[in-house]
């Protein structure tokens, strides 16, 4: 009885161990361990924070002589840059509202769109995160609402999103016009255009906010923080 309690106390002890090595890191940046970087030469990570989470993501590649953050961002395959390489234009299928842009980091200092022309070292950390425009404005308690796009019936397997600050007292209305994406009708009642694709005869757009299907008048209806605004192109 007593080698048991001596194994048992011992076993409980080794737990406890192990436990507090395990201890969550924090959520903020998590640090690079030091095997991860050399093994893979390169990282980039992705952090969509609280507003975005499914897109957060680590990324190795191998190191290659000359390689620029502007090259590395476009070797992503997940990172689509604008036209003039200036700014990210999305992440994956998601976009931002105008409020909010998508900013770079060089081993943990801000790296600014004209500076994305550095040369990288072997061992170097990219961080992609989101961020206020012009300004690093912490939003890791920021609250926001989603706008997924599915035009399916058009363009099969055709889905975006669109990220978006929670503002107080906003409208599934208010949300569809910030997109800057959605067309409405003079009196803003119904909706024209999405992307401006205009519906045929046999199609039309209609919107759900958490999967549940709006009547005539949910374009008035009042969002709470995380809603999913829907809107989906059906054949009829």
């Amino acid at each position: 009885m007593i080698y048991k309690s001596g194994l048992l106390l011992i076993m409980a002890v080794a737990l406890v161990l192990l436990g507090t090595s395990c201890a969550a890191v924090p959520k903020d940046e998590p640090p690079v361990q030091p095997h991860e970087a050399n093994q893979h030469d390169l990282t980039l990570k992705i952090d969509g924070s609280t507003f975005i989470p499914d897109v957060t993501s680590s990324l190795h590649f191998d190191y290659m002589e000359g390689i620029t953050v502007r090259q590395a961002l476009e070797s992503s395959q997940t990172i689509q840059l604008t036209s003039d390489g200036k700014a990210i234009l999305s992440v994956g299928d998601v976009s931002l509202d105008s409020t909010l842009e998508w900013g770079v980091k060089l081993n943990k200092k801000d790296l600014k769109p004209e500076a994305w022309s550095t040369k990288l070292k072997k061992g170097d950390v990219i961080l992609v995160y989101v961020k206020t425009v012009n300004s690093e404005i912490d939003l890791s308690e920021q609250r926001s609402l989603i706008l997924s796009v599915n035009s399916g019936s058009g363009n099969i397997g055709e889905l975006r999103y669109y990220v978006n600050r929670y503002e107080d007292n906003m409208t599934v209305r208010d949300l569809l016009r910030l997109s800057g994406i959605v067309k409405f009708n003079p009196n803003n009642k119904h909706i024209i255009a999405v992307n401006g694709h205009q519906p045929a005869i046999n199609e039309r757009w209609i919107l759900k906010v958490n999967n549940k299907q709006l009547m005539e008048n949910g374009l008035e209806m009042r969002l709470k923080p995380q809603d999913n605004v829907q809107l989906e192109l059906i054949r009829l």
